[in-house]
């Protein structure tokens, strides 16, 4: 699984290839998530799974340079 960054955190993401189920155990919430192909799913620093459209993924994230991985800039 690849590691991206916002400008608020690092999540762990991957996209989608089917229709995907998140029970309530796994994503912190008391409903169910689905998930359809071409979306991300992600996992937050807390453990927290919960999905995402791609458009907005493809906004607001970008991936983690692994040779830095805290992701935090030095410019």
């Amino acid at each position: 699984m690849a590691r991206f960054r916002s400008i608020q955190t690092i999540v762990d993401a991957f996209r989608v290839q089917q229709r995907t189920v998140i029970p309530p155990t796994q994503n912190g919430h008391q409903g169910l998530y689905v998930v359809y192909p071409g979306d991300y799913l992600c996992v937050d620093q807390e453990g927290r799974t919960f999905p995402c459209k791609a458009e907005e993924f493809e906004r607001n994230y970008e991936p983690v340079d692994e040779s830095n991985p805290s992701g935090e800039c030095h410019d």
